[in-house]
């Protein structure tokens, strides 16, 4: 290589950049972020689990042309069936009640905890939840009846 000829360990180097970042030192507005989108699916299965952690319902057992197969399912998620429209879901469950509580009892107590967990897990507000009570379970025996 020539001495006279110009490389590029000859180029000046540049100036670094000192001037201040406002585009960096500024958050991204969060309606400029992105969007989230829950799907109903997701809501279902929070949804479902938050029945089994109510003590006196349960899953309701199967059935086929609308009479019970088995029994009630307490460990089981229950059959639920969610629509998520802009944030805000509705949700209808099929449980069975432990006998001999109060229907009504249960019902609210599954309301509530459905809309608890919904809302604390996935940040969707839940309107409206209709239940539905197909079957009261039998407690388990402790031993034999005497009379």
């Amino acid at each position: 290589m020539n001495a006279t000829a110009p490389g590029f360990y000859d180029q000046p180097t540049p100036e670094p950049d000192t001037s201040p970042r406002t585009e960096q030192t500024k958050p991204t507005p969060p309606q400029e972020r992105g969007r989230l989108t829950v799907a109903d699916r997701v809501v279902e299965k929070v949804a479902g689990h938050a029945v089994t952690l109510v003590t006196d319902a349960a899953a309701a057992p199967r059935r086929v042309l609308g009479v019970n197969v088995g029994e009630a399912r307490p460990e089981a998620v229950a059959s639920v069936h969610a629509q998520v429209r802009d944030e805000i879901a509705s949700v209808q469950a099929t449980i069975a009640v432990r006998w001999p509580m109060s229907v009504q009892k249960v019902a609210q107590a599954v309301r509530e905890r459905i809309r608890s967990e919904v809302t604390t897990i996935t940040g969707v507000r839940v309107d409206h939840v209709d239940v539905e009570v197909v079957s009261m379970t039998l407690p388990e025996a402790a031993g034999p009846r005497v009379i």
